[in-house]
């Protein structure tokens, strides 16, 4: 067979991930500009708009648990097509209803699905068609996170001023539409029925058929479950995750509490979200160089000294902490996949497919974490403070006691 130099046929899969992820971010970001247009238009209320936004975070879980499930014993490219399908569905519904309940439907619908889409099975595709240099394919397609965040909310308004509400939604309906394009003629589960060796040429042991392997693995969901390991990966993941998502939805108010204007807050939380998109390929890069365990140690330490920087409240350090914090929202979105595949290897379908809810479950509490301590105190200090020492506490934790090489030892006890 014969390859090439570089990524090959696998670029194709990299811009279709990064589409994923792109569209995974779509909704909730939309949404930020969209509840107060929606509420002008349908008489609805902004802040209850806003906070369907919530309802996501538990359809995120829920999809997560469900296509984690499918992936195992299905095709990820045909699950990924029929979520694509849906989502196209319900963000119409989104455009064209007037109805409240039906939208509100269709809002928690496609955020569920759209992070399936890009959260869940795109891994299952990166893990086969790049099992070795997942870490720069994962800091690359995970810039569409912060890429989405930062102009989600110009391309809503711009798509809202030509065709009103249905307007807003089509130029995320049209990426979406792209990526399934891409997906149906240029992807397959197995990189070997494309003619592409995984990796480029890095050719490593045949397995055989995914499927096969996923029903052959010992990593049922029982076998998830009930191993502790699994538990202490994902809940110190999701503490990463908790803190990006968690202080994103504050950063504002912090900014404008510690004296900054609205204008220059405006434009540092654009800036915080742009700064995301190298944090998110230098990630990628420290991952190829070290591997992604010890990767995700920096992660836990960038969030320390973020914490720490934006408390002096001086604007020099106020920047390094938004450097700082877009390093934290790229390792976030980064590691939990990169990870599994290390640790997993052929069984990463099934490993992933429980760790990741896991994840989200924790992250979930993020925003409700910096917001409970706010309205005890009144200040955001005290809950940076605690952020810093979330982060702390993730760091000693994760060191401590998730433990290299444990999908292994497991599977050699089976053996046995």
């Amino acid at each position: 067979m014969k390859t090439k130099k570089g990524f090959g046929k696998g670029w194709i899969l990299i811009i279709y991930g990064f589409l994923g992820y792109f569209t995974a971010t779509a909704v909730g970001s939309a949404m930020n500009a969209a509840s107060g247009t929606l509420a002008s238009l349908h008489g609805w209320n902004a802040a209850v708009l806003t906070s369907l936004i919530s309802l996501g975070s538990l359809a995120n879980i829920v999809a997560g648990i469900v296509l984690g499930r499918l992936a195992v014993k299905f095709s990820a490219k045909k699950l990924s097509i029929v979520c694509f399908v849906i989502y196209t569905i319900v963000m119409i519904g989104l455009g064209k209803t007037g109805n409240f309940l039906i939208f509100a439907v269709c809002l928690t619908v496609a955020n569920g699905i759209s992070s399936g889409i890009g959260y869940q099975l795109g891994p299952v595709f990166f893990s086969k068609w790049f099992p070795k240099k997942k870490g720069i394919v994962m800091g690359i397609v995970t810039m569409g996170i912060p890429l989405c965040s930062g102009v989600a909310t110009m391309i809503y308004q711009t798509g809202y001023s030509f065709l009103g509400a249905f307007g807003g939604f089509l130029p995320f309906i049209v990426i979406a539409l792209v990526a399934l394009v891409i997906l149906i003629l240029f992807i397959s589960d197995n990189p070997s029925d494309k003619g592409y060796v995984p990796d480029n040429g890095e050719i490593i042991k045949d397995a055989g058929p995914a499927e096969e392997l996923n029903k052959n693995s010992i990593w049922t969901t029982k076998k998830l479950l009930s191993t502790p390991q699994v538990w202490v990966h994902g809940i110190t993941l999701g503490i990463q995750l908790l803190f990006a998502g968690g202080l994103m939805v504050q950063l504002f108010p912090r900014l404008l509490e510690i004296g900054i204007n609205p204008k220059t807050a405006g434009m540092m939380m654009l800036a915080s979200g742009l700064l995301a998109l190298p944090g998110s390929y230098i990630c990628g890069i420290i991952d190829s160089k070290i591997g992604a365990r010890k990767a995700t140690l920096t992660s836990y330490i960038f969030g320390i000294i973020a914490m720490v920087t934006n408390l002096t409240g001086n604007i020099v350090c106020v920047w390094i902490s938004l450097v700082c914090i877009g390093m934290v929202v790229g390792g976030a979105a980064n590691w939990p996949a990169s990870l599994c595949i290390e640790e997993f290897g052929d069984s990463f379908v099934n490993g992933y497919g429980i760790v990741q809810p896991i994840i989200q479950c924790v992250g979930a509490i993020g925003p409700a974490f910096f917001a409970l301590f706010y309205g005890i105190t009144g200040s955001y200090k005290i809950p940076y403070i605690c952020g810093a020492v979330l982060m702390f506490i993730g760091l000693i934790c994760f060191k401590l006691f998730a433990k290299e090489g444990f999908v292994k030892r497991e599977e050699e006890k089976y053996q046995k």
